[in-house]
């Protein structure tokens, strides 16, 4: 794909952190509104899902 950045929020956002899921959270529009591409796994059942 040749994208020079990878967003995991999973890894990019601390989740258990209430002061850094405020922080990182309210980017998270900017984010993936001017993404290449999102994969998301829209279908998981929970949050311990998978893509596959």
């Amino acid at each position: 794909l040749r994208v020079k950045y990878l967003w995991v929020d999973k890894l990019c956002i601390i989740q258990h952190d209430k002061s850094g899921w405020i922080k990182e959270g309210s980017k998270m529009a900017d984010i993936f509104g001017n993404s290449f591409i999102t994969l998301a796994a829209s279908k998981a059942r929970d949050n311990t899902g998978s893509l596959f």
